[in-house]
């Protein structure tokens, strides 16, 4: 009867190495593992369905969904290894459960029923203590989360990783700090962009902190100048291990990271991919789909900073592919020469090697040994630092930043890009003040300056870009089209001479100015369709106007009236004789 077989369990006697949260009616936990009751004949049996496993907690995420169970294996060499798997796993005959407890070194018994059992102990225990199970890398309040680690849990319930696959990340680490900073980290000393790649892996947590919007930093150059090892020596204040340690391709997408991303080679991916994944990224959001009964499911979101490398920008990669990049995709990706100018490459300081080629070999070498630890400590110590505080020291590094780097009257787009470095060189400094990086004082602060006069120089002014590109269009458009487009005007009429010619599928009308420069007379749908194909034309128009490349008419009109050749009096954009001299307009900050 239940009543005798309730009596025989409680005479049973259970062996238990360690406290353990809870064991179901019918299991007992032993040395040998755990245990199902057979009662055959009146006698209690024990079966033996797997070694050492507990169910330690229930858990749940901070809306009350996603329910699972943090369990504790013992693998064979005795080492403990604790998993916050999802209940949803063990839908179906379980089998996507199994492979992970298995892989954690966890021994189940053969048969059917072992399974059986197994699957019972773990659905039916009800342990009193809750966790919190999160699905995202990163910020959850003040609490920082890493697959492995939770790092300034202070509120009453653990919060924790909870994931569907053991050991699927590169959040490792390898080595002590101090070797760390041996080996790479003050090899980095003298190395602006070495100096800006750690600076920006470390920058990466503030940005939730700062209030700050994510972006990319692309290191452009050729081939062997040392962007990958850049990059591989950022990579290592993260993780690493296994064969691209925590490198990354361009084809992967992020589930959720407040954490650096190290994207290598952008030639590998098509340019149109290349300009959707950096706009997507910096956006902190992905695309939102369908679960398997057609309900929508949340997209993932994040809130990183990430590294790449190419051979061509990203402007050049998306033209390359036939695809016009757009302002917001540059600015989200600002492009670094990777050439610091001292015919070494990447390097300026080669620390004792005889050669770039051997500094690259040893950082190379140095970053697959010694990796992860920057990070955690990093966040050891902004978990237990008031977060209103670094965020009023990091506003103030901006504020520093801005006033020594970044000229006046810089466009939106400048400032965006500047507040970037700003943010990156306020993190190697924090780290810095920290006893973190073993590093010199404004050593970071000095990086991200160069860094950034690299960009501005690049970019090739203060302006926003798509104004720039407009008039660079509009300018390539005249000079190329301004005797085949454009017909030819003396004071309003038609002139028969020399420099007249046919024209084909006419846009306008030129003439010569005082000063002999030709003036261009655009006709309206020409302009917006042609001259400003791609881009605002009342924006461009305004900008040309600023500038002087227009001339307006008498009432403040953009459209001047002019008399032309079969048309009477007719309102053109004009474009003054000026704007097609060499260096015209391009020192106005529009």
């Amino acid at each position: 009867s239940s009543e005798q077989l309730s009596d025989l369990l409680d005479q049973a006697e259970t062996y238990r190495p360690t406290p353990v949260k809870c064991i179901p009616s019918g299991f007992r936990l032993t040395e040998n593992g755990v245990e199902k009751s057979n009662v055959i004949d009146g006698e209690v049996y024990w079966d033996r369905i797997c070694s050492h496993l507990e169910v330690c907690a229930l858990s749940r995420s901070m809306i009350a969904e996603e329910w699972g169970r943090l369990l504790l294996v013992l693998d064979p060499d005795g080492n403990s290894h604790e998993w916050l798997m999802p209940m949803a796993m063990t839908s179906g005959d379980g089998s996507a459960y199994r492979e992970q407890l298995l892989s954690l070194g966890l021994r189940i018994a053969p048969g059917l029923a072992a399974r059986k059992f197994l699957s019972e102990y773990i659905t039916s225990a009800a342990p009193k203590e809750r966790v919190r199970g999160v699905s995202r890398i990163g910020w959850h309040g003040k609490t920082f989360v890493l697959p492995d680690a939770t790092y300034g849990n202070a509120a009453e319930e653990r919060i924790m990783f909870q994931t569907k696959s053991i050991g699927d990340h590169a959040f490792r680490s390898s080595g002590s700090l101090e070797e760390w900073n041996k080996n790479i980290g003050r090899k980095c000393i003298g190395n602006t962009r070495l100096i800006f790649a750690v600076s920006t892996a470390l920058a990466a947590p503030l940005l939730r902190i700062a209030n700050e919007e994510g972006g990319g930093i692309h290191f452009v150059g050729e081939s062997r100048s040392g962007k990958t090892t850049a990059l591989k020596v950022a990579s290592s204040v993260w993780g690493g291990g296994g064969i691209n340690g925590f490198l990354r391709t361009w084809r992967a997408t992020s589930n959720g990271l407040d954490t650096l991303l190290c994207l290598d080679e952008i030639g590998q991916v098509d340019g149109r991919e290349a300009g959707d994944t950096a706009y997507m990224l910096a956006n902190g959001s992905g695309k939102s789909r369908a679960r398997r009964d057609g309900s929508g499911r949340p997209p993932a979101q994040w809130h990183l900073l990430f590294l790449s490398t190419g051979e061509i920008s990203l402007s050049d990669k998306m033209i390359e592919s036939g695809k016009k990049p757009r302002a917001g995709q540059e600015v989200r990706l600002a492009d670094i020469p990777a050439d610091a100018g001292t015919s070494m490459g990447i390097f300026e300081d080669l620390h004792d090697n005889t050669s770039p080629e051997a500094m690259a070999r040893q950082l190379g070498e140095a970053t697959a040994q010694y990796y992860g630890t920057p990070s955690t400590a990093f966040l050891e110590k902004l978990t237990a630092i008031d977060h209103e505080e670094i965020a009023e020291d990091i506003s103030k590094a901006r504020k520093d930043f801005l006033e020594m780097y970044v000229p006046p009257d810089s466009s939106g787009q400048v400032l965006s890009v500047a507040g970037r470095f700003a943010l990156i060189a306020a993190a190697g400094e924090l780290a810095t003040a920290f006893g973190i990086l073993d590093w010199p004082e404004n050593e970071a602060y000095l990086a991200a300056g160069a860094c950034f006069q690299e960009w501005l120089r690049r970019r090739g002014g203060v302006g926003a870009s798509e104004i720039d590109g407009a008039i660079k269009q509009i300018r390539h458009f005249l000079e190329t089209h301004g005797t085949s487009r454009f017909e030819l005007l003396v004071d309003g009429d038609e002139e028969k001479g020399n420099d007249a010619g046919k024209t084909i599928y006419r846009a306008g009308f030129r003439r010569k100015d005082n000063h002999g420069r030709w003036e261009y007379l655009v006709l309206p749908e020409a302009y917006k369709s042609e001259l400003c194909k791609g881009y605002d034309a009342r924006s461009i128009t305004k900008a040309l106007l600023q500038i002087g490349a227009l001339i307006a008419d008498n009432d403040g009109k953009p459209q001047r009236r002019n008399r032309l050749t079969g048309m009477g009096t007719k309102r053109v954009y004009h474009f003054a004789g000026s704007f097609l001299e060499e260096d015209a307009g391009e020192n106005e900050n529009v």
